[in-house]
């Protein structure tokens, strides 16, 4: 997947790509569905495939155990319909709604690292019908053995110890000045 494009991203045929903050890439065609609530918008549903070996053969193996027993990890939230590799985005309920995100699409994929979450919006670019980015899920960000929860944003205390400053680098003259621009 090029990297001119956003981490998640909904071409106008409804093909699409994602790259996970991980690195592992995905390509799969959404299926664009009407809403049962409000007329004129909709809401995507699709799976995805792995671009790299690797990553298949561990998404095979986390469907193939989850069609066998139908689990989900215990730190998934209660109401977790989460699929191996299935995209499902959703607009934000219109309760939660705000001016700043009336059109925004949330939603869910969760690969064998876990589970991530996707924020997209509409996009203004003719060749991109919808983008966004990915995020490790909540869930994961409060669950202590979490794979991913490295790639958030706000990378969250693992032992609750602050982190100490980095020293001052020392110049070749021996003193701490700092560097030309």
């Amino acid at each position: 997947m090029s990297q001119n494009y956003p981490p998640f991203v909904v071409f106008p045929d409804l093909n699409c790509a994602i790259r996970l903050p991980s690195g592992v890439e995905y390509r799969g065609k959404l299926r664009q569905h009407p809403s049962n609530d409000v007329d004129g918008e909709h809401w995507y549903e699709g799976y995805v495939r792995a671009e790299h070996k690797d990553h298949v053969t561990a998404d095979t193996n986390l469907k193939d155990r989850f069609n066998r027993d139908g689990l989900r990890p215990e730190y998934f939230h209660p109401q977790s319909n989460a699929e191996p590799l299935r995209v499902k985005l959703n607009r934000i309920p219109a309760a939660k709604r705000t001016e700043k995100n009336a059109d925004t699409l949330v939603g869910e994929i969760w690969n064998h690292e876990g589970l991530w979450t996707v924020v997209a919006s509409p996009s203004a670019s003719p060749s991109l019908h919808v983008a966004g980015t990915v995020v490790p899920s909540r869930h994961e960000l409060d669950h202590k053995g979490s794979r991913i929860r490295q790639y958030h944003a706000d990378p969250v205390a693992q032992d609750n110890e602050p982190t100490p400053a980095p020293a001052p680098r020392k110049t070749k003259a021996g003193g701490n000045a700092a560097r030309p621009a």
